[in-house]
């Protein structure tokens, strides 16, 4: 194990040197592809956010199209569809969500 003196912080002229113990261990990140990802994560909140939206959409026309008795086991159904789809983390699985979903209509 190293161990690091003062005379190694401190340049000649005695001058802290560019060495930042505390930042020793930090991850190094490209700040300019950090700066391109907040860009385009800003450019896809409008998108995201009508997604959300049209979930909540389709949420309500099941309470308006369909019976209090019925209505339900449809939302179950939709819910269940989209959570399978989101089991992992960062993934989509679209044809789980669609197989589960048709599970209600196949009864």
């Amino acid at each position: 194990m190293s161990h690091i003196k003062l005379k190694d912080l401190i340049s000649k002229e005695g001058h802290i040197s560019k060495y930042n113990p505390a930042r020793a261990f930090a991850p190094t990140v490209d700040e300019g592809v950090a700066d391109d990802d907040a860009k385009e994560a800003e450019q896809l909140k409008k998108p995201l956010t009508n997604a959300i939206a049209e979930i909540a959409r389709s949420m309500d026309s099941i309470n308006k199209q369909l019976s209090s008795f019925n209505s339900p086991g449809l939302k179950h159904a939709f819910t269940d569809a989209l959570r399978i789809a989101l089991k992992r983390q960062g993934k989509f699985d679209e044809r789980a969500a669609y197989k589960r979903f048709n599970d209600y209509y196949d009864k």
